[in-house]
């Protein structure tokens, strides 16, 4: 018996996790995908009605797979799994079903749906989803509600004619319609969950591997648009903390009223400025509002003064938006992707065009690839559109400059006495005519930040690599090829002339280079960064994929440039 009373007591022990309660359980389950959630609930038969007590459905459409074009017979699954719009339905139902009758059934926190393409013929069923979600809202409700996955913005087309690319970017494009598809490196957790910032395939020039059949078959983001309208009860929902809508129209009544709304995010909608313009007004205290390809060819102007608690700002790809109108007392981070604005894009009632943002502490600014092509050099008047812009940030602490070419773009940047933290995105291309120039210019920055403290280097892959990269319909044998690592022992890489800043030699204690190629304008450029930096604690590096001897040999050299022998290094 005593043997019994102890294993009995073992098992117990155990299995502590099932003796929490059901709203517990239902909160820990709450923090995985739903479809884990599910499956974590079927585990016995204490579980079996814990999904009830899940506060959050969050689902994601997977992409389609790659049909195999050399394959005779196809592919073909005996059990395909349920249509993802049933799927959402199922889990809303089931979280709605109390464990037995007289049970309450537990708020909803989080609805986040992300579709991969979307029909007219799911209108009911997503206004179904909505619905519910405003029925069993929690006090502080989050729709996340994306209806295609397409990148915010198109970069241009290589094989087109510069002329015509040109053309049809001033001329602007449909609302329905992406841009531009650079990733979006300063995105956070739950952008990233919510599936933004995909790059898109591009179709190779002389890609022979791409069949008459592949060209019959559209991508997502090229399909005629169905547009879904969001039912007009959900800018009445005074329990809405957090909305973010992707592809679809608003079309908001003439009263809209979300007092506790603070987070907007609106990706692709193609509503008018007046609507708006009515909804950003209607939400008191908004703190965080991002506008991503919206209104293209509608929304010039932009008033913010009623968002008196707005806290961060911004602006992607809304190309047509040339005046922003900003209450900025409380207003601490501000993001920019799009043309080269004016230094009266944004201002701010009773102070001077150009008076500046002293409380912003961070900022981004990003050229877009559809503004600037990849090959194309600025003009001086653009570099100096740009640099009078940059003027209004020259308190922030925090600055990410991106651009198709890495520092290019701001060679008129003007000084920055209170940054500590700078990252610089962009190509450094190992087959530069001028490898020189170019490390030149990216130091050049350097010089404008003289309490730099932390610097961050992401080298982003050449136009011809990155097709390469992205597109799936390549030959296996150009992708294993395809690899972006280039070292040469012989390649001279001194840059004696070039004066050093004096950031590096007193203040900057890190340096991060992610997805470091080689090449001779990189190797140039982290030999300088690295021998002109005695206080330096930590260098991280980030290689990119490759032949293993090659990225040896680089991590080899880097190790011996580091001046601080103490210093900690890191590379994977």
């Amino acid at each position: 018996m005593d043997r019994q009373r102890i294993a009995k007591r073992r098992r117990d022990d155990d299995d502590r996790l099932s003796k929490l309660g059901d709203g517990v359980l239902g909160h820990i389950l709450s923090f995985l995908d739903t479809k884990e959630a599910a499956r974590a609930a079927a585990l016995s038969s204490r579980w079996r009605d814990i999904f009830a007590s899940v506060h959050t459905v969050s689902l994601e459409e997977p992409e389609k797979p790659i049909p195999d074009y050399d394959s005779d017979g196809g592919y073909y699954d005996p059990n395909p799994p349920p249509h993802f719009t049933r799927v959402v339905t199922m889990a809303i139902t089931a979280r709605s079903s109390p464990p037995f009758p007289n049970a309450a059934s537990v708020p909803l926190r989080t609805l986040r749906v992300a579709m991969e393409s979307y029909n007219g013929g799911d209108a009911s069923t997503v206004d179904h989803w909505v619905s519910r979600a405003l029925k069993d809202a929690a006090p502080e409700l989050q729709v996340h509600l994306r209806l295609r996955r397409v990148p915010v913005c198109r970069r241009p087309d290589p094989s087109h004619d510069a002329a015509s690319s040109d053309e049809d970017h001033a001329a602007g494009s449909d609302e329905d319609v992406p841009l531009c598809s650079r990733p979006d490196a300063g995105s956070s957790d739950e952008d990233h969950a919510a599936g933004s910032d995909e790059d898109v395939p591009l179709a190779h020039e002389d890609d022979d591997a791409a069949s008459s059949s592949d060209e019959s078959v559209p991508r997502p983001w090229e399909l005629p648009p169905a547009v879904y309208t969001v039912p007009s009860q959900l800018f009445s929902c005074s329990a809405l903390r957090s909305l973010r809508l992707g592809s679809c129209r608003l079309c908001p009544p003439a009263t809209v009223s979300l007092p506790s709304l603070e987070v907007l995010r609106l990706t692709h909608v193609g509503d008018e400025e007046e609507h708006l313009q009515r909804l950003i007004s209607a939400c008191p205290h908004l703190a965080d509002l991002t506008l991503e390809a919206c209104g293209t060819n509608t929304m010039t102007a932009l008033s913010l003064l009623d968002n008196t608690r707005l806290r961060r700002l911004a602006l992607r790809c809304c190309h047509k938006l040339a005046a922003v109108t900003v209450h900025a007392s409380e207003l601490r981070c501000f993001e920019y992707r799009g043309t080269i604005p004016d230094n009266s894009f944004l201002t701010v009632p009773g102070r001077d065009a150009g008076g500046g943002f002293p409380s912003v502490t961070s900022c981004k600014i990003e050229v877009c690839t559809v503004c600037v092509a990849q090959n194309t050099a600025m003009s001086q008047e653009q570099l100096a559109k740009l640099g009078s812009f940059l003027e209004l940030f020259v308190s922030t602490k925090q600055l990410h400059l991106c651009a198709a070419h890495m520092s290019s773009c701001f060679v008129n940047l003007p000084a920055f006495p209170s940054l500590t933290h700078l990252q610089l995105d962009g190509c450094v291309r190992h087959d530069s005519n001028d490898p020189v120039a170019v490390a030149t210019t990216t130091i050049t920055i350097l010089q404008r930040v003289p309490n730099l403290e932390v610097l961050t280097m992401f080298f982003e892959a050449g136009p011809h690599e990155a097709e390469l990269e992205e597109y799936p319909l390549h030959k296996e044998g150009e992708l294993l090829d395809a690899h972006h690592l280039h070292y040469n022992q012989y390649d001279t890489l001194d840059l004696a002339t070039v004066p050093v800043p004096r950031c590096l030699g007193s203040k900057v204690r890190r340096i991060s280079l992610v997805h470091y190629q080689g090449g001779r304008a990189q190797r140039m450029l982290a030999r300088f960064l690295l021998r002109n930096a005695p206080l330096l604690e930590k260098l991280f590096c980030e290689l990119a994929e490759g032949p293993l001897w090659i990225q040896t040999e680089l991590v080899r050299e880097m190790e011996t440039w580091v001046m601080n022998e103490r210093a900690s290094k890191v590379f994977v």
